[in-house]
Order: structure tokens, then C-alpha cells, then sequence
């Protein structure tokens, strides 16, 4: 099992994104284990790809069905608030974003190793990063 990080997704999708062509390097690798992603992955997805990278409505909405296609296995992390709200304060004083704890949370809980990511907070993590 891989966990696939936002910023990978993105990079995958969307051509302009600078690691594009590293994550299609990465998807080669993995494209045949079975990739994880969650709820609050779609949801950070579809808010940067919208707000921030400002991409066209008709790329966010293949975003989304590419999400929502099946070739993933999305797990609600919805009930990991409470962990990952702990799991931040216990990282103090280093500060790691909500998502990132939670998705190291929900990855320790379904005892995931791999992360495909390009964000550096998950470097020395207890998790592999996946690499080019």
C-alpha cells in the first residue's frame, strides 16, 4: 500500500505543475500497488488546484472524476481528528500541518510505509518517501 499526498496528485495531473514529469516518473513505479488516498486528500486537491493554481474548470472537474474513478482507495479520515489533533501537539515545538499529521496518523493506523509526496515534513517520519 502507497499513500499518495496531495502535492504528488497534483503534480501528476496537472502538466504546468514543476514535478510533473517526476511524478509521472513516481506513477510508473507504483501505478500497480494499491494507492490510498482519503477524504481530506480530495478535498486539499480540489481546493489548491481551484484557489491557488487557479487551473480551468473543465481540468478540475477530470481532477475529480480521476479522483473519484476507483483507481484509488479512499479511506474517510474523518474519525482521526482527535488522534491527529494530539499527534500535532506531541510534534511541539516543530510545526506540521493538520493534513500532514493526519495522514501520517491514518497511514500509522493502517499501517502504510510508503508516501508518495514531494513535502519535506514527511522526511524523517518513520515513512519511506517514494523517489524518482
Amino acid at each position: 500500500m502507497i499513500f499518495l499526498d496531495a502535492n504528488f496528485l497534483m503534480a501528476y495531473f496537472i502538466e504546468t505543475e514543476d514535478q510533473h514529469n517526476i511524478a509521472l516518473d513516481i506513477w510508473d513505479k507504483i501505478k500497480d500497488e494499491e494507492l490510498i488516498i482519503s477524504n481530506s486528500i480530495i478535498l486539499e486537491v480540489m481546493n489548491v488546484s481551484n484557489i491557488k493554481l487557479k487551473i480551468s474548470k473543465e481540468k478540475l472537474k477530470e481532477i475529480y472524476i480521476s479522483l473519484n474513478s476507483g483507481l484509488f482507495d479512499i479511506i474517510d479520515d474523518t474519525n482521526l481528528y482527535d488522534d491527529t489533533a494530539e499527534r500535532q501537539m506531541n510534534y511541539l515545538p516543530e510545526r506540521l500541518p493538520f493534513s500532514d499529521c493526519l495522514y501520517l496518523e491514518l497511514m500509522e493506523q493502517l499501517e502504510i510505509t510508503k508516501i508518495a509526496t514531494f513535502d519535506k515534513h514527511f522526511n524523517n517520519k518513520c515513512v519511506e518517501v517514494i523517489a524518482k
